[in-house]
């Protein structure tokens, strides 16, 4: 009897091998058109450019089909001219300034068709099966990690690509559904929270939305734009307990980079902090939130400012009027209020009343009194 090989095959990912069978028994699929299979030396040609084994994963859906177009991107080709990975490594490393030679810089492996690559994050594991990908929006050069692993990209591509085309473009539903996918493959990813945490914005489900959020500011690495949606949506809800959580974490130290990240700025931050410390049973941990936003705001009026607010707080004084605010409000007031109401309805679905003028503006404290504002976080706002 033949004695039996020690060679055993590396097994194939499930969301990998979903992926490979998606696309043999969708070949007519509309937006799908591949290339033949790569050939092994194409392959060898650019791990030997690379200087590095490309991932097991990416390795085998190659040996398939070299690049082509899928239902969302064209994923790019082995080898080593035009249209391949090597090719888009050396044009990213010049437009960051980067050695293309750095074993770290990211290795693009598709172009989506939203004008952004997805990027192995070689810098993210020891070696290429555990290397994370990563979203760059080339307009503005933003990186984000939007998979754990290539497996996860597979499958929450298959995920979409089985989604029936009901003609009717991108909408909420399917924006939503997007989000709901993702967060149920990828629950340690930061940017699927944060898609459904939009999603249920935009749905008119703001409770649904804070726990996203909040668990997208969770997640490593986080978004930090997440903390201060979370914390305004927490202040409207008057959900304390979370609004502290989230007011913890935008009001960490960082550099300028990470409040540019988050949005906002430390002297618009103590406006909102301060509105929820006059309203706490136990003040000592809001002034220690201010007590770090005044270190951080940046010298001058801003952090004047922030030092004002924290005053008035500690003497039981008139707060300052809001930081970097117009003096006009988005809704006038009106005396009828069920018509000053619908006015605001509009402004919010349309997008001209926001959650900081909800927050901040003192103009709509009558209304606020007619009806919570918070209700106006429930209407539904289309694309």
């Amino acid at each position: 009897m033949p004695a039996r090989s020690r060679y055993r095959p590396a097994p194939v990912h499930r969301g990998v091998a979903r992926l490979l069978r998606w696309i043999d028994e969708n070949r007519d699929a509309r937006g799908l058109s591949l290339r033949p299979a790569a050939s092994a030396a194409e392959i060898s040609a650019l791990e030997h450019a690379l200087g590095a084994p490309l991932p097991a994963d990416l390795r085998l859906v190659l040996s398939r089909f070299n690049g082509g177009q899928l239902p969302t991107g064209t994923l790019l080709s082995a080898g080593t001219g035009p249209g391949t990975m090597h090719e888009a490594l050396r044009r990213f490393a010049e437009r960051e300034g980067l050695d293309f030679l750095d074993p770290e810089v990211p290795l693009p492996f598709l172009r989506t068709d939203e004008e952004s690559l997805l990027v192995f994050d070689r810098s993210s594991g020891p070696v290429p099966d555990t290397w994370s990908i990563d979203d760059y929006y080339e307009p503005t050069r933003e990186r984000r990690l939007v998979h754990r692993t290539f497996d996860g990209w597979c499958r929450v591509a298959v995920d979409t690509w089985s989604v029936p085309d009901d003609g009717e473009g991108f909408t909420l539903e399917k924006y939503l559904a997007q989000g709901r996918r993702h967060v149920e493959i990828e629950p340690d990813v930061c940017t699927a929270h944060a898609t459904l945490a939009h999603a249920l914005r935009r749905s008119g489900d703001p409770e649904g939305a804070l726990e996203s959020y909040l668990r997208a500011a969770r997640c490593v690495p986080s978004l930090p734009h997440c903390e201060w949606e979370a914390l305004k949506l927490a202040a409207l809800l008057r959900r304390d307990a979370e609004a502290l959580e989230a007011a913890r974490r935008v009001c960490a130290r960082g550099p300028d980079s990470r409040w540019q990240a988050r949005g906002v700025s430390p002297g618009r931050v103590a406006d909102v902090v301060a509105r929820l410390a006059a309203r706490a049973p136990d003040l000592e941990p809001w002034l220690a939130l201010m007590d770090t936003l005044c270190e951080e705001a940046p010298a001058g009026p801003e952090r004047d400012h922030a030092f004002a607010v924290r005053r008035a707080l500690c003497t039981s004084s008139a707060l300052p009027p809001p930081w970097a605010r117009d003096a006009m409000p988005v809704v006038a007031p009106r005396p009828d209020l069920g018509a000053w109401w619908s006015e605001a309805a509009d402004a919010y679905r349309e997008g001209r009343l926001r959650d900081e003028d909800l927050l901040l503006d003192a103009s709509l404290e009558p209304l606020g009194q007619y009806r919570p504002l918070s209700d106006l976080l429930r209407i539904r706002r289309e694309f």
